[in-house]
């Protein structure tokens, strides 16, 4: 049995949740141990505090303390951190000696992941990206079939989600629904945090070669925010990739039920449709169909056990190493470059009442023309929206900082 890998925790609240039920799981496996956490607040999490040192693990209320002090003791630093701070809090546990676990998105402009990757090539540590779809027993089986040809030549992906986030959702942290934030990039939105893994998940299977995303070549985006927010809140985004497959993404966290994430993958032999949960089914031109089987493994636990397998060389490869998110970031930005920005929908087509102790937001008639969008693989503009400005193709082919300013905005 190899040696458990000893890692730190970097934060308790909100989606740290996730990370410490996934190193607990690893921690019963004898894979890891937790020996370190970094609580910036402990006055405010004291019972958190005191579970982790009634179980040896020492708390530090510094992140740049425990970098310093827990070298040569830990090896791995689990990141589910905010997303302005991404970029340096995982540039600096490369520098200081670890690998990193850092959660998606891995970075919200492409600047930052640049120097993110070449620090991870000059220190010689890494960083995993918690996409945890690229740990999906079905998402992989798909990516496989594929690269095998089976469905033939993908010609086009299209995306799409319906989820409802109610006001009570952007009040959770200081970031949530905004563009900047303490004068860092944020771009918090359904792309750049909730749905990006579906982003993401097109641009991987829109390339057959076992490891690597499709790069986008020129993007289309429709922003949009029916909240009362700085950011945005509904995405419809379109992409042109160096592979030849055409993605349409459209998502919205003003809904009115929740509704996915969807992905149609249409080839020139068959179409897989796969779902958020459940198992993936293709169908062949000839109507036959194959199964693509969800064994109901978390795949958020996959996660931390292909990492940890990794360091002790019991894994070949990252399920979803850094440099193969790129991409996304590539298209995101374009995105808000084609976009020029959010666009506030006009009240007249925005529902907001109370409802379960916060505040509802639901955009009119949004399941239909989401429902129009990813049927036909068009933007929100191109099928009689109302409230959508159309956009311009924007190209991102050698695109390499993205420096779009937004007055008013902090």
């Amino acid at each position: 049995m190899p040696t458990p890998i000893n890692l730190c925790l970097v934060g308790t609240n909100n989606f740290a949740g996730s990370h410490l039920g996934s190193i607990r799981t690893v921690e019963a496996e004898g894979l890891a141990k937790q020996v370190a956490a970094v609580i910036r607040r402990p006055e405010v999490y004291a019972d958190q505090v005191a579970e982790f040192q009634t179980r040896g693990i020492t708390v530090y209320n510094s992140y740049e303390e425990m970098l310093q002090a827990e070298q040569g003791r830990t090896h791995l630093v689990c990141l589910p951190a905010s997303i302005p701070t991404h970029a340096e809090t995982t540039i600096a546990a490369l520098e200081a000696g670890y690998d990193v676990l850092l959660e998606k998105p891995p970075a919200p402009v492409i600047q930052q992941i640049d120097a993110m990757i070449e620090t991870e090539q000059r220190t010689g540590h890494f960083c995993c990206v918690g996409f945890q779809n690229q740990s999906k027993c079905t998402t992989r089986a798909l990516k496989q079939a594929i690269g095998a040809g089976k469905l033939g030549e993908i010609q086009r992906i299209n995306v799409m989600a319906e989820w409802i986030r109610p006001d009570s959702y952007y009040e959770r942290n200081a970031w949530a629904g905004k563009i900047m934030f303490e004068g860092k990039y944020c771009l918090d939105g359904p792309t750049c945090n909730a749905l990006a893994h579906y982003l993401f998940n097109a641009l991987y299977w829109a390339d057959p070669t076992w490891g690597q995303a499709a790069i986008p070549t020129a993007v289309r985006g429709e922003l949009y925010h029916a909240h009362p927010i700085d950011s945005v809140d509904t995405s419809a985004i379109a992409v042109q990739t160096n592979t030849g497959v055409d993605i349409t993404y459209v998502t919205t966290l003003a809904g009115w039920t929740t509704r996915g994430p969807l992905s149609r993958i249409i080839g020139t032999k068959g179409t897989c449709d796969w779902a958020i949960s459940g198992d993936a089914t293709i169908t062949y031109a000839d109507g036959s169909q194959e199964i693509l089987v969800d064994d109901g493994t978390r795949e958020h636990d996959e996660v931390f056990r292909n990492c940890i397998r990794f360091m002790q060389g019991e894994a070949e490869e990252l399920n979803c190493p850094l440099a193969m998110t790129r991409p996304y970031v590539l298209a995101l930005n374009g995105a808000w470059e084609s976009s020029g920005g959010p666009h506030g929908v006009p009240a007249e087509f925005v529902t907001r009442e109370p409802k379960d102790d916060s505040i509802f937001t639901g955009l009119n008639s949004i399941p239909e023309l989401l429902d129009e969008a990813y049927t036909t693989g068009k933007l929100f503009s191109e099928v009689g929206t109302p409230w959508a400005v159309p956009s311009e193709w924007f190209d991102v082919t050698g695109y390499h900082e993205f420096a779009m300013t937004f007055p008013g905005y902090g």
